[in-house]
């Protein structure tokens, strides 16, 4: 993680070392949910093991796979921890997509950390800029064909596709389930 982010490893010791106080042992089954639409988000959850998956719910029904959290990765809506400062309710979930095992740390606590530590504030920074790097690239990807769109999955999450339904490698994809069938069909 210090690598994606552009930290030293130094660094990300400290920042564990300064979040330790805060983390909470949490285990949750698949499909329970670490954050719900509607409701303030209050937490950031640090993975240890499991898949969690970010989404949103259309005006029409449909559901829309964000982004996905493996070993080792924070799950949280970042845009729904921002419009928490408000008292906005989340416009995205966060559900477990497998057995999930790991840490809830509250998302005010960091807040005011962060807010009288610069080494925390600057660490947030990096981890922002990371996640608008993702964001955008993702986004470019979604012009993409489907088959595109799947070859970019697989790079982006090698190993995944084994550990979650087709159901949402589909929604991830912006595709129905039937035409990922017909996808993976016509790769063999």
């Amino acid at each position: 993680m210090a690598r994606r982010f552009k930290v030293t490893p130094d660094t990300y010791d400290e920042v564990t070392r300064l979040l330790a106080p805060l983390a909470v042992a949490v285990s949750l089954r698949k499909g329970e949910y670490l954050q719900r639409i509607g409701v303030v988000a209050a937490s950031v959850h640090w993975l240890h093991s499991g898949v969690a998956r970010t989404g949103f719910i259309t005006e029409t029904g449909n559901e829309v796979t964000l982004h996905f959290l493996t070993d080792g990765e924070t799950a949280a809506a970042h845009d729904d921890l921002l419009r928490a400062r408000d008292d906005e309710p989340a416009l995205n979930f966060v559900v477990a997509e497998t057995a999930v095992h790991g840490y809830r740390l509250d998302w005010l606590e960091i807040s005011k950390l962060a807010h009288s530590n610069g080494l925390l504030r600057d660490y947030y920074l990096k981890v922002s800029e990371r996640g608008i790097i993702d964001q955008s690239r993702r986004r470019y990807q979604s012009a993409s064909p489907a088959q595109g769109r799947l070859s970019a999955f697989r790079r982006e999450y090698p190993g995944l596709e084994q550990r979650i339904s087709q159901k949402v490698v589909a929604s991830f994809l912006g595709i129905t389930p039937q035409y990922m069938s017909q996808l993976l069909r016509n790769q063999t």
